[in-house]
């Protein structure tokens, strides 16, 4: 059983993650709760982003592929329709980084168990991109959706007056 492709996938979401992860310790400082507005749109928080980061990667790698997802009670709240309100009183950053990091161990465990033939199977909840129903675009997708995110991050610490880069 070959599972190059899914060594190499998990490799590539572990660099996003890191990313992820520097841009988080750089706002450490910054208010978690606060919500920016540019040009009349108001942006997600810090810690709404952290938890939709969470979610995803709960919901496309460990349920979309047939993992043994994570159950918290609060993580189906930040979903793909979430308003970007937070939904719990005791939501707080120490909570959301110690999910953030379960959920991606357990899924990047999962990941490279993944293989090449199981790359090209359906996934388990049929969800698609551009007709696209594989275990693989599960995959990719959780990558790009998270380096999507980090960009906010990183637009963040610019609105923060964070040095980053």
């Amino acid at each position: 059983m070959s599972n190059k492709e899914a060594n190499v996938l998990s490799d590539t979401f572990q660099k996003t993650r890191d990313l992820t992860r520097w841009y988080l310790s750089l706002l450490k400082e910054v208010d978690p709760y606060k919500h920016w507005e540019v040009n009349g749109t108001r942006l997600n928080s810090v810690i709404w982003l952290a938890s939709h980061i969470t979610w995803a990667e709960n919901f496309l790698i460990l349920k979309g592929t047939g993992g043994q997802p994570v159950e918290l009670d609060w993580l189906d709240s930040y979903n793909i329709k979430s308003s970007g309100d937070l939904h719990h009183n005791d939501h707080n950053m120490k909570i959301v980084m110690a999910a953030m990091k379960e959920v991606h161990e357990k899924a990047m465990a999962h990941v490279i168990t993944l293989s090449d033939e199981e790359m090209e199977a359906e996934n388990v909840l049929g969800f698609g991109f551009g007709g696209i129903k594989t275990n693989r675009m599960m995959v990719i997708h959780a990558i790009r959706h998270e380096a999507m995110h980090t960009g906010h991050l990183s637009w963040l610490c610019k609105i923060n007056k964070v040095e980053s880069v």
